[in-house]
């Protein structure tokens, strides 16, 4: 029984929940109290508890075990890969999934700080994920969703860590056509925190129109792209040169072109 926790007038308690749904006490069908047992609800936020998973050793107040419990790694999971890509029927323990997707699913997860596509276009595709993918590097793991929104006529990138400080990582587009070095789309963001709810209405996930990344498809109708993990610490800053810094670039240019 967690707070708020309720009293009927003859004195016994009732959780919150069950207080919202009911009209008198369950034990004695009388009605409820006004008075809230401060003591009882005190108490049940310091005692600790066991987290209901089994074989997971945390105990922690209810507040704290409230938090832990989504991401537990005793929690019991099905395989996310049947869920985009199908034909999985894996079970288990949530710490335990990163290694079966490394025996199961070796196209779809890497070690490395960046992965490398090649995706057929189908316009027959009905689900809005086509492509997911997991990127074990820096010490996380990193959850790459790339999602076509047909209504909106966009392809989205989005990049999830469990991470509170998610946004110390970033995560680049290369979109490219192997025979021609001429096109390349680019595009660099933040990463996600896995607890941000709304991750997919962000304006900082990576948003391209449809008729730009058509325009990138190669001879086989089929999608490039590279995704990269990077930490925000390592990148420089950039300074936009002034006017007559530029024109002193383009002379320097200019003269190591032709000898001048």
């Amino acid at each position: 029984m967690k707070p708020p926790i309720h009293l009927c007038v003859d004195g016994h308690s009732l959780c919150g929940p069950c207080f919202e749904k009911s009209y008198q006490c369950h034990i004695c069908k009388k009605e409820f109290s006004l008075v809230r047992p401060m003591v009882l609800e005190s108490l049940a936020n310091k005692v600790l508890f066991p987290c209901t998973n089994e074989g997971c050793p945390k105990h922690a107040n209810l507040p704290l075990l409230e938090k832990h419990i989504p991401h537990c790694q005793f929690r019991i999971i099905n395989c996310f890969m049947a869920r985009v890509y199908g034909e999985c029927s894996w079970e288990g323990r949530a710490g335990e999934w990163m290694d079966h997707c490394f025996v199961e699913h070796k196209q779809k997860v890497t070690e490395l700080p960046f992965i490398t596509v090649k995706d057929k276009w189908d316009a027959k595709r009905t689900e809005p994920v086509l492509n997911y993918f997991l990127m074990k590097c820096y010490d996380k793991v990193f959850n790459v969703y790339q999602i076509y929104d047909k209504r909106g006529g966009r392809m989205m990138w989005t990049v999830l860590v469990n991470d509170d400080n998610a946004e110390k990582f970033y995560f680049e587009i290369d979109l490219f056509l192997p025979n021609m070095p001429s096109k390349r789309i680019i595009y660099r963001r933040p990463c996600k925190c896995e607890k941000d709810a709304d991750f997919l209405e962000h304006t900082q996930n990576v948003y391209i129109p449809v008729e730009n990344v058509f325009s990138m498809l190669d001879e086989s109708e089929a999608m490039n792209f590279t995704v990269r993990i990077g930490e925000v610490e390592n990148l420089p800053l950039l300074e936009t040169p002034s006017e007559s810094e530029s024109l002193i670039l383009l002379h320097n240019d200019d003269v190591k072109e032709h000898g001048h």
